[in-house]
């Protein structure tokens, strides 16, 4: 894996600037999610992936206009759940048969990840039951403490996510594919709690050890048989208080990541075009004396991160201190880790995977915020920065009938803020561009059950080339939408 083709390194630092917006995000009525505890499973991100309108409008892929049929809904069968996406968009312009009508996002049916895109998800239980199952799109997904998997998304619906748990919470194993067409991200993580006793227990019974593996086996689609991007975590926790009300953690992760140095011999691109054949051919043989080409090494960065979580009804709340290596990432696989390491090869893109190439260590904060004050109010977000890097940015909210007839869903991500032609925090901010990812609906009631819809969405699609190759490109996409909104 050449780090130099998947990775750009940061220039800016920490500022004031990024100190307050997170002093700001410190100070709501805050506490973690109950991703971490059964008796708080209610508090869970919201999912922006459906409007669950059935209906038909007006869509816009670019600027080209579709017209839009779609029945979204979500089947409830005691404990399984079952999600459908019924899109079809008509072009009226089209020249042929074959492209009249397409799917979603304006692809054609002609394959099976495209049929199977039909379905959102099928669902088994709750997280946090003994058994839970779920295939499909995965949105926001957390490996543990998600030092090593935060906030994932495979903006596909072929993956599987699986917990595996003893129902008192003494051991357990949750794993995740994200793609079982072509599974290239997977693995997951181990907990075990050695001295939990039936009842009376304390600080110290309740002590948990974890152990964490996942890996990319293409982490850089434009080489091949490159090294797989792998990381391994062990991590340690003392849920000191376990109620069905309230919950306070301490734990503690480390995790080690591999990467890939420069080849033996390497020398900047500037240097080789001003070379002359002489030198040329005395490099190639200091480099490699048997004539084949210079293989990369592979080197281990880690990171530990340190942290406190606590969670209450209707709000939580994770606050970590983070240190780690130079080539280090800490949450490498998150929203947007898939169309980061695809886009990474286009001219016109930037990386979005960060890394930084000096020996220094960084360090840092990362904190996360989910507050439910309300059925009508659902707020999400999490946020990090670090010495010698740009900050990353993630909100959700989910609000309904806070204003009569209104309701509006919508998340944005961020990373990099700071970065590139525009070094203004803020100015960069909310600048949509190759670092972000956006989905906004506002729906209005107009009668009910009859509601009209706006959506607008800058993301990534997964398409393949001719050639057969799966990759993602950036899609921007703009709907009006009227149509009955009623629950199964």
């Amino acid at each position: 894996m050449k780090r130099d083709e998947v990775f750009t390194p940061y220039r800016s630092g920490t500022s004031a600037l990024t100190i307050g917006v997170l002093f700001m995000l410190l100070t709501l009525p805050i506490s973690i999610g109950a991703e971490e505890d059964p008796g708080l499973a209610a508090m869970e991100r919201p999912d922006f992936l459906t409007s669950g309108l059935y209906g038909g409008g007006l869509t816009f892929i670019g600027t080209d206009p579709y017209i839009q049929l779609q029945a979204q809904p979500d089947i409830p069968l005691g404990k399984v759940n079952i999600g459908l996406d019924l899109v079809v968009l008509y072009n009226p312009y089209a020249s042929d048969a074959g492209s009249q009508f397409l799917a979603e996002d304006g692809e054609s049916w002609d394959s099976p990840s495209t049929w199977l895109r039909l379905i959102r998800y099928v669902s088994y239980a709750e997280p946090y039951d003994p058994f839970y199952f779920r295939l499909g799109e995965l949105d926001y997904t957390t490996i543990g403490h998600g030092s090593i998997m935060s906030g994932y998304s495979n903006y596909d619906r072929r993956g599987v996510r699986v917990n595996l748990r003893k129902s008192n919470n003494r051991y357990g194993v949750e794993t995740v594919v994200n793609d079982l067409g072509n599974p290239l991200i997977f693995g997951g993580r181990g907990f075990y709690r050695p001295f939990l006793r039936e009842e009376n227990n304390n600080f110290f019974t309740r002590f948990e050890l974890g152990l964490t593996y996942l890996t990319d086996i293409d982490p850089n689609p434009q080489e091949d048989r490159e090294d797989p991007l792998t990381a391994l975590g062990v991590d340690v926790g003392f849920p000191i208080i376990e109620r069905s009300d309230f919950r306070l953690d301490l734990y503690n992760d480390l995790a080690v990541l591999n990467t890939a140095s420069e080849a033996p011999g390497a020398v900047p691109e500037e240097s080789l075009e001003t070379e002359s054949p002489e030198q040329e051919s005395t490099r190639r043989l200091e480099s490699d004396p048997i004539g084949g080409e210079a293989k990369s090494t592979t080197e281990f960065a880690w990171g530990n991160a340190i942290g406190v979580g606590f969670a209450i009804p209707k709000a939580s709340f994770k606050f970590e201190y983070r240190v780690f290596e130079a080539g280090y990432i800490p949450s490498v696989f998150d929203y947007t880790y898939e169309s980061a390491k695809l886009l990474s090869s286009e001219p016109d893109m930037s990386d979005l995977l960060d890394i930084e190439t000096n020996s220094q260590q960084r360090r840092g904060f990362f904190s996360q915020i989910l507050w439910k004050p309300g059925e009508n109010l659902h707020l999400f977000g999490t946020f990090e920065d670090y010495t010698n890097s740009s900050p990353k940015l993630y909100m959700a909210a989910a609000v309904s009938e806070l204003i009569p007839r209104f309701r509006v869903q919508a998340f944005y991500t961020k990373r990099d803020i700071g970065e590139g032609d525009d070094a203004n925090f803020f100015g960069d901010l909310f600048n949509l561009n190759e670092k972000s990812a956006l989905g906004l609906q506002i729906g209005y009631t107009i009668y009910p059950p009859i509601e009209t819809i706006v959506t607008r969405e800058y993301r990534f699609r997964r398409v393949e080339t001719a050639e057969g190759v799966s990759q993602f490109e950036p899609i921007h996409k703009t709907s009006f939408m009227v149509g009955v909104r009623a629950d199964f």
